[in-house]
């Protein structure tokens, strides 16, 4: 009587099939979910990265263009990719005024520029080859493109005003016509102060 109540405590301590099955069943799935959520969390700190980076990258690009690196191909616009900057991934574009990004070429731009009215076709009339007309400042754009990441977002957008001269330089004419006008130097001994023979200055 004895070692059949041992036997039958003993048997009633253990685990049956079905529970050892419920626990696996159990402890996978949770598994699952922790490996899903390792991966998404992965996959978001990437992406942040990326867009920290490029957000850096545009910066950088755009400082370029306005202490005037690009002024002779700014109005062409400018395509290429970070690779000197140990980045060949990353990819940009940079457009000036109301130009739009190469892919956009049949999106309408419904917002209001001061320089640009509504309804105007100055484009449409516009010489491709004639110079840009010179304003105060120019819009710069820049879309940077990084290596793309699930459903994630791989384009990131930036805009900077600069003083029209840092984005296109100044023009030769210009030049002469700021050279040509009076200054501080007086080369002909014309004007301002000059000097008598006991060396007292009389106006």
């Amino acid at each position: 009587m004895i070692r059949r109540a041992q036997r039958a405590g003993f048997t009633r301590a253990g685990f049956t099939l079905a529970e050892v099955a419920v626990t696996i069943v159990i402890v996978g799935t949770m598994l699952i979910y922790l490996l899903q959520g390792l991966n998404g969390t992965k996959l978001l700190a990437a992406q942040t990265r990326n867009n920290k980076l490029s957000r850096e990258l545009a910066l950088q690009k755009l400082g370029q263009v306005g202490s005037g690196l690009y002024q002779e191909d700014i109005d062409k616009g400018l395509v290429g990719s970070f690779a000197d900057e140990g980045y060949p991934d990353f990819t940009f574009e940079v457009v000036v005024g109301d130009e739009v990004f190469s892919d956009q070429d049949d999106v309408q731009n419904d917002r209001f520029d001061s320089w640009h009215p509504p309804n105007s076709t100055r484009d449409e009339q516009q010489d491709p080859n004639e110079e840009p007309v010179e304003k105060p400042f120019e819009k710069v754009k820049i879309r940077v493109t990084s290596p793309k990441i699930q459903e994630f977002s791989n384009q990131l957008t930036l805009e900077q005003w600069y003083p029209w001269a840092q984005v296109y330089g100044v023009k030769e004419e210009d030049q002469k016509d700021q050279a040509g006008q009076p200054g501080a130097a007086n080369p002909s001994g014309t004007g301002g102060s000059q000097p008598t023979g006991n060396g007292v200055k009389q106006p």
